[in-house]
């Protein structure tokens, strides 16, 4: 049986970031196994649910043939767990994507030394600057880097390493054909052209707000290391930061003034000896040279490039990403399809307010001070509702339970 169609008639079942691929797995040794998997096999499993059960059983392919024709008229390769080519980094995590959709030429991450930069989307120019020279000078220094093409620090190390001519790769929060924030129209092609953009959402699925922070465990588990160039408390980066943390990965961080918002999350990092203090991109790729000083330059790295705004334009004909996207009327239309700004997916739902009739008062006040769409740790509750950590935790999971909250990749929670 064709294994990779299997893998995609899973995952089309139960989407991404579940833990039971890893469980099925467990139990049935092999996805020909799951897919063969009768009601007696059901009955005897004791910790699937009535409706996980009835999703293994339903054995029709027409959705998983219907996707990969679709990709194969579209030029997206089909990446399963069970592929050589998957990396093996990746099986490793307990929530492992079962499916990566890519275009472009998926790297050899077995075999390749990746590094993955990313930080604030609201970026200062100091730290655009910074994020370019690492950008371009990891690559120059024999590293692929690896981001979430977010606006800011992360579309600006895909440039640096654009224009080092080396190679990036991008994981998206949305389906392959989508592009988010739409300006980097441009810049998603450019980075097809020198490396892979890769995605574990099918065709189609826009970039909802709670794909973002899921997607990380994955920038991070491609990665041999993570570098984190300029990031607030709350920016999304430190999520990718606690999962390389949990994935057992190098973790870097650009020490910033302390004084600025932009440097409190990394500059935090270092000081809690979470990550090491990076200035340079020797200072990341040094600890991959004793064994692999036939794919490390540190002399080459050690140079700083040019740096202009003409730099950052991404070659499209020469104009930049803006430019680039006013003038294609046509993709502009497709890319709008679909897609849905974190702004406009918080404006456009009411804020739940919990009954008091129906809620405690503990599980009001925690609730009340998360912001949907913001990630948050246990520390943080603890300190902005004055509850103990096994008060919070329990709430926590009733919360869950209800569907108000989710848990998060890195310990963190997040409001629905």
């Amino acid at each position: 049986m064709d294994k990779s169609l299997l893998w995609l008639w899973l995952s089309l079942h139960f989407g991404a970031n579940s833990k039971i691929y890893g469980d099925l797995i467990s139990y049935f040794d092999d996805i020909e196994d799951v897919f063969r998997s009768t009601q007696m096999d059901m009955d005897l499993i004791g910790w699937l649910s009535t409706s996980d059960k009835r999703k293994i059983l339903n054995k029709n392919l027409e959705h998983a043939l219907e996707v990969r024709e679709w990709c194969e008229n579209n030029e997206v390769q089909i990446i399963a767990y069970s592929d050589d080519i998957y990396p093996s980094a990746l099986r490793k995590i307990r929530k492992f994507p079962p499916i990566l959709y890519c275009k472009g030429e998926f790297p050899d991450f077995d075999n390749e030394i990746s590094v993955s930069a990313v930080g604030t989307r609201s970026m200062t120019s100091h730290g655009q600057r910074i994020a370019f020279d690492f950008g371009y000078t990891l690559s120059k220094g024999g590293a692929i880097t690896v981001t979430g093409m977010a606006r800011g620090i992360d579309s600006t190390v895909a440039i640096g390493t654009i224009n080092a001519f080396g190679r990036t790769v991008a994981v998206l929060g949305s389906g392959i054909d989508i592009v988010y924030p739409r300006e980097n129209y441009a810049l998603m092609n450019k980075i097809i052209e020198n490396g892979a953009v890769i995605t574990e959402f099918p065709p189609h699925s826009p970039p909802n707000i709670y794909h973002f922070p899921i997607r990380n465990r994955i920038i991070s588990g491609i990665s041999n290391a993570t570098l984190i160039v300029e990031a607030p408390l709350d920016s999304g980066a430190l999520i990718t930061a606690r999962t390389a943390i949990e994935q057992g990965k190098p973790l870097f961080a650009v020490p910033g003034i302390a004084k600025f918002h932009s440097n409190n999350g990394t500059n935090a990092l270092i000081k809690n000896e979470d990550a090491k203090m990076a200035t340079s991109a020797e200072d990341v790729l040094k600890i991959f040279y004793p064994e692999h000083k036939d794919k490390i330059n540190l002399i080459a790295a050690s140079k700083r490039p040019a740096f202009s705004k003409s730099a950052l334009k991404v070659a499209s004909g020469g104009l930049d990403n803006d430019e680039f996207y006013s003038r294609s009327k046509e993709n502009k239309k497709k890319i709008s399809k679909g897609i849905r700004k974190f702004e406009e997916i918080i404006e456009d739902e009411p804020e739940v307010v919990l009954d008091p009739e129906n809620y405690s008062s503990e599980q009001i006040k925690l609730f009340s001070v998360m912001e949907r769409g913001v990630p948050v740790v246990m520390d943080d509750l603890v300190q902005k509702t004055g509850l103990s950590a096994a008060e919070i935790a329990s709430n926590l999971t009733l919360l869950q339970i209800e569907g108000l909250i989710d848990e998060q990749p890195g310990g963190f929670f997040m409001k629905n």
